[in-house]
């Protein structure tokens, strides 16, 4: 079978597929004009320059790429981005240099990838993407790569629509999707490129943080994934930096909502958590001066509140045995950071809990070993907060390691000086002895296990 060329591809997507493409005209090496889609209707004056022109006036973005290929190079050729009415003489000449050099051109309406969209490839049973890119992005490093299903669960939560793909899985297909409706159909999906390959299951673990958890916030990415997997997540409204607006979850049978900062990476205690309802806009404001970079909050969250009888956090593990179950009564605002003893569980919620952390074991082939934060209501579990875990530890080891030496850090010193104490000793070989009574599911573990710090929990009461 002939392959077709990438301008031919775009017009039979177009055409016999009901794929929405961006706007486009291309030429052969002759300087003849082989495709117009500009609109349904639109007519060829005969004028090429005009015709140019026409296609800029028509996209939102009011401005053309041109590419080049050859029949012996379908791939790898430079790309002109984002060129305007006032350069149509530029335009013309790069095109008639791509004749010269026996090549075709394809121009196309710029899409704006800043648009608050993302862009990617979608193959066999995986999808890659990222936020402010083309779908050459999944060449660099730190996309999001989920699987297939709950990749399009996670864009269709997040935009209110998922990509719209109708290729199997034996196909490769470049796409980028868009809050704002694009191209020649004016829907949310771009497909530019498809390339059909033998069927293949990819390997499916999620590695976050990446561009698109730290485009939405840490905390939102790790719970949309918990309640794409059936776990009780309470309702959650999302107000982003990067996006409109959205929700998901299950309403937890109060009216009552918490506030919540979602910070661009998970800094563990250091940002605002709230019972009650605040101004977003001041507290934005107030907790953006925390941080150490111009943007550090990605999104704040508005979450059904859950009727703390015992909160607390876990570890879950590949193997059942290396688990870690802490708690107490009530909230667990004062045990995460430290100014609270951990509580006996009564047995049946460490039933329930044990049952949970099974529940999410089934599912380490996807997630790794994880931490959650919990609260129990009386009846259900709710997750309030899911991470991946880079390094745990046995029993009171947080991070293991070998150092030099190990400095003693005083939990009554609290969150900010154990981060100050981490910049002053990373990379220097020294591991931490966390002095106090407080659990290895506390921000103060969250803190050592995020910069990988080697160290240990020695208590102080007998508790």
């Amino acid at each position: 079978m002939v392959e077709l060329l990438k301008d031919d591809k775009l017009s039979f997507m177009h055409d016999h597929m009901g794929c929405n493409i961006a706007r486009y005209i291309s030429i052969s090496p002759d300087m003849s004009i082989r495709y117009i889609n500009i609109d349904k209707d639109y007519v060829y004056k005969g004028d090429l320059k005009e015709c140019i022109l026409d296609l800029i006036k028509v996209s939102n973005s009011k401005s053309v790429n041109i590419r080049s290929f050859s029949i012996e190079s379908m791939k790898g050729h430079s790309l002109v981005y984002g060129k305007q009415a006032n350069e149509i003489d530029e335009i013309l000449n790069i095109i008639q240099k791509n004749c010269n050099e026996n090549k075709y051109s394809i121009i196309n309406e710029t899409i704006d990838v800043n648009d608050g969209g993302v862009s990617g490839v979608i193959l066999g049973n995986i999808i890659e993407f990222a936020p402010n890119d083309t779908p050459k992005c999944v060449e660099k490093p730190d996309i999001c790569f989920l699987e297939r299903n709950m990749g399009m669960h996670l864009l269709k939560t997040v935009y209110g629509f998922a990509p719209v793909c109708d290729f199997d899985e034996s196909y490769r297909v470049e796409f980028s999707l868009h809050p704002h409706r694009e191209g020649l159909n004016k829907s949310h999906t771009i497909i530019w490129e498809y390339e059909k390959f033998e069927e293949y299951e990819f390997d499916i673990k999620i590695k976050w943080p990446n561009k698109f958890s730290r485009f939405i916030g840490d905390k939102p990415f790790g719970l949309i994934i918990a309640d794409y997997l059936g776990f009780n997540v309470p309702y959650t409204t999302v107000i982003s930096r990067n996006v409109p607006p959205f929700s998901f979850g299950q309403e937890t049978g109060l009216r009552e909502k918490w506030i919540r900062t979602a910070p661009i990476v998970k800094e563990p205690g250091k940002y605002y958590t709230g019972d009650k309802w605040t101004d977003p806009f001041i507290l934005m404001q107030k907790e953006e001066l925390k941080g150490d970079n111009k943007i550090n909050i990605a999104s704040v969250l508005s979450q059904s509140a859950v009727e703390a009888v015992y909160s607390g956090g876990a570890i879950v593990s590949e193997n059942q045995v290396n688990d870690v179950i802490e708690g107490v009564a009530g909230k667990g605002d004062n045990f995460m950071v430290g100014a609270e003893y951990l509580d006996s569980l009564p047995d049946n919620v460490l039933v329930k809990l044990k049952a949970l952390l099974n529940e999410i074991r089934n599912y380490h082939y996807l997630l790794g070993d994880v931490s959650i934060e919990w609260v129990f209501d009386g009846t259900k579990i709710w997750l309030v907060q899911l991470n991946q875990i880079k390094e745990k530890g046995l029993g009171t080891t947080i991070v293991t390691g070998k150092p030099a030496k190990y400095e003693k850090f005083y939990v009554e010193d609290g969150l900010e000086q154990l981060r100050t104490k981490i910049k002053a000793i990373k990379d220097s070989n020294i591991g931490i002895e966390l002095i106090g009574d407080v659990g290895l599911t506390s921000h103060f573990g969250d803190v050592l296990r995020h910069d990988n710090i080697p160290s240990f929990i020695s208590k102080i009461s007998k508790k």
